[in-house]
């Protein structure tokens, strides 16, 4: 009877030690504890209501920080995240009328992977260049495209397209869920590869991974190119819901996914953390927001509890090493 409870203890400790040196794990509590905030703020929190009304503003930030993330993991960064948002909106609300949504929508989805996925991918992967540099530079060129194109807000979104972001699959399952659950499945997909290894390889170590076979070049460009169609549903969730064509629709979307990126745990250096953890930043960015509005809380303390809660899921990171020191795991 000791030996087995001896083993339970040991098997408690080892799933206490896994949860723990989770990188995603401080941010997982800090989710919580917005949660919790939040619910006291509005008791309707967990409502049918609320969560469909908060889902369709979480939505477009969850994707893009996934395809920030996924960036990151891989060892490069895109700062045209936002801008390619930008174009998406503004190139398919110019040419979209109520009879060629689909054909435009796809054209757009093509145009984001081509331009967003491979023109950045080929560049950094192929070329070595500077990912800071090169995402710079094609920002500047994506937002000045849109910028051209649609100088105000403008362009045309049919009622009924729109209207479905709001709308329900099957009467009680949000648009915005199924928009997510397809983000999921290309995820799961994707984590089953060998692709999906050889990204934190070349992240963690691209001498290594080069030496052990991986094509880096070839792997980042992929990375990239799989993020893009992430970048191209965000595209899709805000064409939906500003219902126009507007070259600053997407231009705060490149900072937040970052911002939630490492508030998830994951690595500016590459190969270390893991998508839930962009996941959970970005609903705590989406949470503290609605902390800050229901509190009557002036809109400009938002940067500055940004950057807290920055420092305190850096902090919290520290979690790990203190409980291996504390129980020698």
């Amino acid at each position: 009877m000791k030996v087995q409870k001896n083993n339970s203890t040991d098997i408690y400790k080892k799933i206490i030690n896994r949860i723990v040196k989770d990188p995603s794990f401080p941010s997982f509590l800090i989710m919580v504890l917005l949660i919790v905030i939040n619910a006291v703020l509005q008791p309707n929190f967990f409502s049918y209501r609320i969560i469909k009304s908060n889902l369709q503003s979480f939505t477009p930030l969850i994707l893009s920080s996934i395809a920030q993330g996924l960036i990151i993991i891989s060892g490069s960064l895109d700062l045209s995240l936002g801008t390619s948002v930008s174009l998406f909106s503004v190139l398919t609300a110019y040419y979209m009328t109520d009879t060629n949504v689909a054909l435009i929508l796809l054209i757009g989805i093509v145009m984001v992977i081509a331009a967003s996925g491979f023109l950045n991918g080929f560049a950094i992967g192929k070329l070595s260049l500077s990912p800071l540099i090169t995402t710079y530079a094609t920002s500047a060129i994506f937002l000045g495209v849109a910028m051209t194109v649609l100088p105000v807000a403008g362009g045309y979104v049919p009622k009924f397209f729109y209207k479905i972001y709001r709308g329900t699959i099957f009467g009680f399952i949000p648009f915005t869920a199924f928009i997510l659950i397809i983000g999921f499945i290309i995820w799961g997909i994707i984590s089953r590869t060998a692709l999906f290894r050889y990204i934190y390889a070349i992240g963690s170590n691209e001498e290594g991974a080069y030496a052990s076979g991986i094509n880096v070049s070839t792997v980042r460009l992929l990375a990239h190119v799989i993020a893009s169609v992430y970048i191209a549903l965000v595209g899709i969730c805000v064409l939906m819901i500003t219902a126009t064509g507007e070259w600053r629709s997407g231009l705060g979307y490149t900072l937040n996914s970052v911002a939630a990126v490492v508030i998830g745990g994951i690595s500016l250096t590459g190969g270390k953390g893991n998508l839930w953890g962009a996941v959970f930043g970005a609903l705590i960015l989406g949470l503290l927001s609605n902390i800050i509005f229901f509190s009557q809380i002036s809109s400009y303390y938002q940067i500055f509890a940004k950057g807290m809660i920055i420092v305190l899921s850096l902090s919290l990171a520290a979690i790990p090493r203190l409980f291996e020191e504390k129980y020698k795991f």
